[in-house]
């Protein structure tokens, strides 16, 4: 027995196809997502420091500041980013070298003491404090006799490299006018060559601005066997000078055993300054506060700084100050770098509000002037009517007899008058259709007004058209057909 087959279910059909449609639409949402999400963390420094592509001014080689430079490098070059360390003499070649590259852009950043001369018009701005200060020191053999400044009459001093702030902070101490009369000499010798100069009694002192605890300044005290100088007025100089601090290194800091030193030493102390130069892009700055955020942990605690050295003119970065304010980056730093280099993200807040602001004026200025078009097309037709008959349609205008609109001269002049003030008003309508400042959207308002135009024109171009057309005057002309008695 063959058993009725089922009728099919259109619906269900229909259902069927309408999941599968938006299973597709869906899995095509996701992969453009996925696109676009891809695209975006390519150009993005959320996870990584992969837009980074800068050099920093250090120090020699072996010092802190290319020490700490090296590391920022070695964790950049963990995620992707790239910075280059340049080692240099010091601090004032660091700034000379900065405010004078402006045109090659060789390099953005730079590690100076603060102290540091720099002219007004050198565009370098300030990104931070480092949260450990260096220390002043000036090393001598163990049981040297310069217990006071008056003591170092006539004494050799080793001030570091020249160009480097060691040097230069020496020789602006020393340029005191009580201290000139000493007769100090003062000269420039590399950091280890110094300390090993000290040893063999050619040189009475080296100075050396570096942090306490770094494993230079250890080696070079236990392999020389030097010892710490703190002349005990030491505190009535450092007073002069506001940028400078007085600090202490306690007994056997750097031996134990022996120790060294043999009693808790007082020291000079001044902050060390992160720099960037006009080359330096929003971005590359942002990374770096990054940088530097992630390798000392201090370093956001310890700023912006209350105060830098007067002859240290420079600028807090409009960067840092937001970085400093909330420890993170803005999202648009974070994603947007290439973005924020055109533009700091609070201009393009002011960029969005001010497009947002035109956009209303001129939906504003095109709503004004489709309202002065409506008004004098509901006047033109209004006269239409009046010239006609007030309750007709344009359908049922067209049809009534051109005699009665136009038999009368003032009548026929009245309707061509409307007529050309209403072509004049549709040329008026197609040139805001097509005006750059009509927004987009509003060109429909603006077709229905000339819609509107066209079948008023219409009525009227019709009746003049057969008032005006043969057949209808020999009709009026005619004499009226006789009638039978």
């Amino acid at each position: 027995m063959i058993q009725p087959t089922q009728p099919r279910n259109p619906i269900a059909g229909l259902r069927g196809a309408w999941r599968g449609k938006g299973l597709v639409r869906a899995s095509l949402l996701l992969v453009a997502a996925a696109v676009i999400a891809a695209a975006a963390s390519a150009f993005g420094i959320a996870h990584d420091y992969g837009y980074l592509r800068a050099s920093i001014l250090t120090g020699s080689p072996g010092g802190q500041y290319h020490a700490l430079a090296t590391r920022l490098a070695d964790r950049a070059k963990r995620e992707h980013g790239t910075l280059i360390v340049v080692p240099t003499a010091g601090s004032i070649e660091n700034v000379s070298r900065l405010a004078n590259g402006r045109r090659a852009c060789a390099e953005k950043f730079a590690i100076v003491q603060d102290g540091t001369p720099v002219a007004g018009d050198a565009r370098l701005e300030l990104l931070g404090r480092l949260p450990e200060p260096e220390s002043l020191l000036l090393l001598g053999k163990p049981g040297n006799a310069f217990h006071s400044f008056a003591d170092l009459r006539g004494a050799l001093i080793g001030i570091g490299p020249e160009g480097s702030g060691t040097a230069y902070l020496m020789q602006q101490l020393f340029e005191d006018s009580d201290l000139q009369e000493l007769d100090i000499h003062l000269s420039h010798h590399g950091l280890l060559e110094q300390a090993e100069l000290v040893a063999q009694s050619k040189l009475d002192l080296a100075a050396f601005v570096i942090q306490e605890d770094a494993e230079l300044l250890r080696t070079i005290i236990r392999q020389h066997g030097l010892d710490i100088v703190s002349p005990r007025d030491l505190q009535g100089l450092i007073a002069r000078y506001p940028w400078l601090s007085l600090g202490r290194i306690p007994a056997g800091r750097y031996d134990v055993v022996r120790p060294l030193p043999a009693v808790d030493k007082q020291i000079a102390r001044l902050g060390t300054l992160v720099i960037a130069g006009p080359c330096a892009q929003r971005a590359d700055r942002i990374t770096l506060l990054m940088l530097l955020a992630a390798e000392l942990p201090g370093f956001v605690r310890a700023n912006p700084p209350s105060s830098t050295s007067s002859a240290t003119v420079l600028p807090l970065a409009r960067e840092a100050h937001q970085f400093f304010l909330t420890g993170e980056p803005e999202i648009a730093d974070r994603y947007f770098p290439w973005l924020v280099n055109l533009m700091s993200p609070a201009y393009w807040v002011y960029l969005v509000m001010a497009v947002t602001i035109l956009f209303n004026v001129l939906k504003a200025f095109s709503r004004f002037r489709l309202w002065r078009i409506d008004a004098a097309r509901e006047k033109l037709e209004t006269a239409l009517k009046e010239l006609i008959d007030p309750v007709l349609t344009h359908a049922q205008m067209r049809a009534v007899p051109a005699e009665r609109v136009t038999a009368v001269p003032e009548r026929r002049a009245a309707a061509q008058a409307i007529l050309e003030r209403l072509m004049e008003l549709r040329a008026r309508c197609q040139r805001q259709t097509s005006s750059l400042v009509t927004p987009m959207g509003d060109e429909m308002f603006y077709r229905y007004q000339q819609s509107l135009i066209d079948e008023a024109a219409t009525t009227l171009g019709a009746l003049l058209q057969r008032s005006s057309s043969p057949t209808s005057r020999s009709t009026s002309s005619a004499p009226p057909p006789e009638t039978n008695n």
